[in-house]
């Protein structure tokens, strides 16, 4: 599980790390870090907007197959297999292939947050293990030991941070110091401390306004999907599915903020947002009635190219 948690964490870590250095704002550097990830996973959105407009589509076609074999499952599903092959139509077509691109970022995300003095502030050697050796010193550490000690070292760092004013930092290089000092002073949102976790034990909190604005901003982009499948797919909005999708998303950034630092919340709100804004913009500029037009050029165009083939090979046939 450690080597996992490294291979997710590395890279993103360096580069929140990068762009902390050039901005030492936390905040902003996680913002920067998650435009890239948006700007790596386009290509992936654009694919998921034609391949919707492929499943509108092929709606009337389904239709027409569920009416023909109505009462015989088996010969439904062989109609139905045999125009997904000729359309040229999978699960990937649909947009799974971007779930299955998210899922690392989200992980190497949320691991780097356990990580922030080793890959972004670039801790290392003996500065780094004496920082720890301090922070195991902490009552927070040995309340936390007691139950898991793998746990307790997992999470060292981030204690290290929200504990900073504890630590016996004396064998710690004074530069090192004031590395982690400046840092800490940034490491929050509107006096939030990010390094915290939020928790219902502790009753009404100001760390609340994470979890809530996660559910919130996840729920802006449910609503705005649904609405969207309604306009360009009245038959699947009708899906109860897609109902209770709009709520379930959110319900689990909700929880989810709950079981990390206040920071993997910050960067699920802001990717939540980017998401929200990209799908707008994605929805004017490639709308649904463009994509749809294409589209049914392609297969015409597709369609007269099979049957000049199919006419030549017909000729030949003849001649010989």
């Amino acid at each position: 599980m450690d080597f996992i948690r490294e291979i997710f964490s590395i890279p993103f870590g360096y580069l929140i790390g990068f762009f902390y250095e050039i901005s030492d704002n936390y905040i902003l550097s996680l913002l920067l870090m998650t435009i890239c990830v948006k700007l790596i996973l386009l290509p992936s959105s654009i694919k998921q907007q034609k391949g919707m407009v492929k499943t509108q589509r092929m709606q009337p076609k389904l239709k027409r197959i569920r009416e023909k074999y109505a009462g015989n499952q088996q010969k439904m599903n062989e109609a139905m297999n045999e125009l997904y092959a000729k359309e040229g139509y999978s699960s990937m077509t649909g947009g799974c292939s971007g779930l299955l691109i998210q899922f690392p970022i989200m992980m190497g995300v949320y691991f780097v947050n356990y990580k922030i003095l080793s890959y972004v502030l670039n801790i290392k050697d003996s500065a780094l293990e004496a920082i720890k050796s301090a922070a195991r010193l902490l009552p927070e550490y040995v309340k936390l030991a007691e139950t898991s000690e793998k746990n307790a070292e997992y999470r060292i760092e981030l204690l290290a941070i929200e504990h900073f004013e504890k630590l016996d930092l004396s064998k710690v290089p004074a530069e090192v110091v004031d590395k982690m000092e400046n840092f800490i002073d940034n490491f929050q949102l509107f006096g939030i401390d990010l390094s915290r976790t939020p928790s219902t034990d502790m009753g009404w909190d100001l760390l609340w306004l994470i979890p809530i604005l996660t559910g919130v901003t996840s729920l802006m982009m449910g609503v705005y999907t649904w609405l969207r499948q309604k306009k360009t797919n009245p038959e699947m909005a009708k899906n109860p599915s897609m109902g209770c999708m709009s709520l379930m998303t959110p319900a689990m950034s909700i929880y989810f903020s709950f079981l990390f630092p206040a920071s993997v919340g910050v960067y699920i709100i802001l990717s939540s947002f980017l998401s929200f804004i990209q799908m707008i913009i994605t929805n004017q500029v490639m709308t649904p009635k463009k994509l749809l037009a294409k589209q049914m050029v392609d297969e015409t165009i597709n369609r007269r190219a099979r049957e000049k083939i199919l006419k030549n090979v017909s000729e030949k046939k003849k001649e010989e």
